[in-house]
């Protein structure tokens, strides 16, 4: 070991030292090669000093060139230099300026400077470069150059020819044609490599003779210090070792110190007294044997060769029901009468011999037993062969099995169970483990397996599931097992399976983790559920969806968005053109008269005409604008992008062209109408709501100018238009608040000059706005259809008011009452006869006065309802004749009793001599029919005297009485003996 221990230090020494030696070499050529480069430098900046002077003064000399001045130029100047240095210095260094295209062939580069040239050519950056190089006669050299480049003083030598001093050109043919930043030459100094080489040796050979006297001292230090400290104790350890092994257990090493060899002598003092107590403790060894062999749950069974019972635990006694003295010397075969042991000990011996690999490769087998009482028990046995003193025995290890087999047999029930439940589920359900193996699956996937496919084979999942021999992968087919392996939470995929009896079948795959009582994932549990009809009725469903979607925002009869999908695109358009600061018009169209159209000729050609309107009103507008029908005959346009109200104008012009032109609906030709009315945004308004209103005002107001055509909406339409929605709202309290009230105005007899009845005419006190005339509120009934029930109150009041003066004895008068056009239908009878009823007055007590407009809408209706009201006893009586479009034959036909003419006739009849003509023959035509007639708006008296003249019965007018109430009527009219 001594020696072996003196080569590895000597070792280690030698190659330290040669490191350190080497490291100093290099160290050493470093630094002189450096004071190399710094010498070149020197002499560089030296002959750069030495061309520029001799430059500068041949410049500004003006010699000639010729033999004898050639000397003076840079070149040849620092050329001759060189020469002279080199002859008078030893040491080798040598410098000049040299090219590859010289003037004097003695400046010609050589091989090295060649290389230094194309150096600098291909790096035009570098400034200097220094290189080792060897001469042809073995010398080692330095080489250090920099670049010369062409200055602009170099060329008026070098530049162009013609340039030249004309000495140069004479003298030299060559080297020419450079530009400003050529390279001409380098400056090349050779520095000899010999001096660096000596140096260098000399500094080794000192330092290494340092080293190696510096190594010799350490290495005979540290053998000292390693045969006290480490060589001699270890001769200790090893004589302690060897007394150990021959037997001397109380054997130990004094230790001290903390170092390895301490720790070493510790670990053996410490291995001898573990030897000692092993020693000791060998003998409780056997005993705890004995323990643990009792205190074991298994029963254990030592058995012979021949199967005869050699020794036993209290287990084995408790399991086979006998003491332990019993069961040794029994046979085996007694205490297990099964086949398996049945026969003699061959049969034991080819159990044990199976089993002889050691405890990881036993099988356990299970076995029927017998216990003392005879009874019957399940084992499980482990027959392992053992060695004692050299005799060959058996080791029996039993475990009565009874109860863990009635636990696996309601375990196995429970599986049965659980498998006739997942058998009922209609989707296919598997358990799958980790490598796509599938442990358990119910009828439903059983059934997707090929009809001869065997049952008690394994299946993979991919098998099942898609028919085929790999797993899924790939986009097309993610595997749900590998997604769930790495994410330990459930998936849903889907994917398409081939079933053999419906063929490809999309299916939903809900995969969840499939978790080990003890927590480990093993595999996942999948249910697969077929989406295919689920999927097509939802694809229906999203149909019928749209459908309707298209329904709830479309019009069925005309496929124009409706109401709702108009709101939401005029909307859209207002958003639009407050951005970009434009224009948006909404023109509101309605048919006119499309009532009398549609119930005169039928609906079918109503909605026949309400389609052609919807295609010619798209054919009129831009692609980009909107055609929308509210409902019934109403219709709506939105025009974007305007930058000006005449472009609304214009569409409004040329749909009410397209509009009027013929129709042909169903055989009928039809020459339509419409009124339009025209809002804008921003202008008039900037709600949905408001432009809506405005333009529908503005069209109410093109039909009061005569229908057919349009208008712009105005701000006095609307304050028309709420003064009209305040009326119509206090209009539907006032029967209801006691609002309203009759006014009477007297009607005269012109022949006999007496009072013979009146007009009962309606007035509304208003408690904000007082007294409101008719003319206000009338048409505003008329629109509403409140008249009616306006209407039905004015004839009972009337009534009640004739029945109450008769009961005062004046029974000679009777009362007109104005018939509305829209009350003018066949339920009036019912109303009238009502009233008469109630107020129990005869019917000739009531006069009706309807206009000749009303009755000549519907003539033939009118003629029936007018004869069942004079034939109930009613006076009948046309009101406003002359203003309306009678015809003479209906006239004929129709049961009146008198004529009213219009006020506007009478008012000028003393001084317009046309209106005097119509008047005469009024009063004339009635006479010839047997008519009664009653002139209105008798205001003065030369009027009165010319209706007298004229043989009219009666007269009306402020002359002869104004309208008043009951009461003051009373007090004025109904005085005996009232006269005119």
């Amino acid at each position: 070991m001594k020696s072996k221990l003196l080569i590895t230090i000597g070792t280690v020494f030698l190659i330290a030292f040669g490191i350190l030696t080497y490291i100093d070499y290099q160290e050493t050529r470093a630094e002189i090669a450096e004071a190399l480069l710094n010498e070149a430098r020197s002499i560089r900046g030296m002959m750069t000093a030495t061309r520029r002077v001799y430059r500068h003064q041949f410049m500004i000399s003006g010699l000639p060139l010729n033999e004898d001045t050639i000397g003076f130029l840079p070149a040849h100047a620092l050329s001759r230099i060189s020469t002279e240095f080199s002859n008078r210095v030893t040491s080798g260094l040598s410098f000049n300026n040299v090219s590859d295209k010289p003037r004097n062939p003695a400046l010609m580069a050589d091989k090295v400077e060649l290389q230094a040239i194309q150096f600098f050519r291909t790096h035009p950056d570098q400034r200097e470069r220094m290189t080792p190089f060897t001469t042809d006669e073995g010398k080692s050299f330095y080489h250090f150059s920099t670049p010369l480049w062409i200055t602009k003083d170099c060329l008026k030598c070098h530049g162009k020819r013609e340039d030249a001093p004309p000495s140069i050109q004479k003298m030299y043919d060559t080297a020419y044609d450079y530009k400003l930043g050529d390279l001409r030459g380098i400056l090349s100094i050779k520095l000899p490599a010999e001096e660096l080489e000596r140096r260098a040796l000399k500094q080794v050979w000192n330092s290494g003779l340092n080293y190696l006297l510096g190594f010799l001292c350490t290495f005979l230090a540290v053998f000292l210090l390693l045969k006290r400290t480490v060589l001699n104790r270890i001769s200790a350890l090893t004589a302690a070792t060897s007394r150990l092994a021959s037997g001397d257990y109380d054997t130990r090493l004094v230790t001290h110190g903390a170092d390895e060899i301490t720790r070493v002598s510790s670990a053996f003092n410490s291995m001898a007294e573990a030897i000692a107590s092993r020693t000791r403790h060998l003998e409780e060894s056997e005993q705890r044997t004995r323990s643990i062999v009792d205190a074991a749950a298994e029963g254990i069974l030592l058995i012979d060769d021949s199967g005869i019972v050699l020794e036993s635990n209290p287990a084995a006694s408790v399991i086979f029901g006998e003491s332990k003295l019993s069961l040794i010397g029994k046979p085996l075969t007694q205490l297990i009468p099964d086949r398996a042991l049945s026969g003699d000990l061959k049969t034991l011996k080819q159990l044990a011999k199976t089993q002889t690999a050691g405890p990881s490769s036993q099988q356990p087998i299970e076995a029927n037993g017998r216990r003392g009482d005879g009874t019957s028990i399940q084992l499980e046995l482990t027959i392992s062969p053992v060695l004692i003193r050299d005799q060959h025995l058996y080791l029996c290890m039993v475990q009565n099995i009874s109860m863990r087999k009635q636990a696996e047999q309601a375990v196995q029930d429970k599986q049965q169970f659980l498998q006739s439940v997942i058998d009922g589920v209609v989707d296919p359900i598997m358990v799958i483990r980790h490598d796509y193996q599938i442990i358990m699956m119910n009828r439903a996937a059983r059934n997707r397996l090929p009809s001869d496919a065997p049952p008690e084979r394994i299946y993979h999942c991919y098998e099942v599931s898609h028919n085929r021999g790999t797993p899924c992968s790939g986009d097309a087919y993610p595997c749900p097992l590998s997604l769930v392996m790495a994410s330990k939470q459930p998936v849903t995929l889907m994917h398409e399976h081939h079933c053999k009896t419906h063929g490809a079948r999309l299916f939903e795959l809900n995969t969840s983790p499939f978790w080990e009582p003890e927590g480990t994932l093993t595999g996942v549990i999948q249910i697969s559920k077929d989406i295919t009809d689920r999927l097509k009725t939802e694809q229906q469903l999203k149909d019928n969806e749209e459908r309707l979607h298209h329904q709830a925002q479309h019009d069925a009869l005309t496929g124009l968005p409706n109401r709702l999908l108009f709101h939401d695109r005029l909307e859209h358009a207002m958003h639009k053109a407050h951005r970009t600061h434009q224009q948006v018009a909404v023109l509101f169209l309605d048919l006119d008269r499309f009532k009398n159209i549609n119930d005169g000729l039928g609906h079918d050609v109503g909605d026949g005409m309400l389609k052609e309107v919807a295609d010619r009103l798209q054919s009129a507008i831009r692609e980009d604008d909107t055609v929308a029908r509210l409902g019934g005959d109403e219709f709506v346009i939105i025009l974007e992008e305007l930058t000006d109200p005449g472009s609304a104008a214009s569409v409004a012009s040329k749909c009410l062209n397209t509009l009027s032109q013929k129709m042909v609906i169903k055989g009928i030709e039809i020459f339509p109408t419409v009124s339009i009315g025209i809002s804008l945004f921003p202008g008039d308004e900037i709600t949905v709501d408001g432009l809506m209103k405005c333009a529908d005002t503005a069209m109410y107001r093109a039909k009061d100018a005569g229908r057919n055509s349009f208008q712009f909406y105005t701000r006095d339409m609307n304050d028309q238009t709420i003064k009209m929605l305040f009326l119509e709202g206090s209009l539907r309290h006032a029967l209801s608040d006691n609002q309203l009230r009759l006014f009477y105005q007297p009607k005269f007899d012109l022949i006999h000059n007496r009072l013979i009845g009146m007009e009962a005419l309606i007035r509304w006190q208003h408690p904000e706005k007082g007294m409101i005339s008719p003319a206000d509120f009338i048409p505003l009934a008329e629109e509403t259809g409140m008249i009616i029930a306006i209407g039905e109150w004015v004839i009972n009041q009337a009534c009640r008011q004739i029945k109450q003066w008769q009961a005062f004895g004046i029974d000679q008068l009777h009362v007109a009452v104005n018939i509305s056009a829209r009350h003018f239908n066949p339920l009036i009878l019912d109303t009238i006869a009502q009233a008469l009823r109630d107020n129990k007055l005869a019917p000739h007590f009531l006069e009706l006065e309807i206009t000749e407009s009303v009755l000549m809408d519907n003539a033939d209706s009118a003629v029936e309802i007018l004869t069942q009201l004079r034939e109930m006893g009613i006076s009948l009586s046309i009101d406003d004749f002359g203003t309306g479009y009678s015809s003479l034959s209906y006239l004929k036909r129709f049961p009146i009793a008198s004529l009213k003419i219009d006020r506007s006739f009478v008012m000028d009849v003393t001084h317009d001599s046309n209106d005097a003509a119509i008047v005469s023959s009024i009063v004339a035509l009635a006479k010839s029919m047997d008519l009664q007639v009653t002139a209105e708006g008798v205001e003065t008296a030369q009027q009165l005297e010319f209706i007298k003249q004229l043989g009219c019965d009666f007269g009306q007018g402020y002359l002869l009485g104004r309208p008043v109430p009951a009461d003051e009527f009373e007090q004025r009219y109904l005085q005996p003996a009232l006269v005119i």
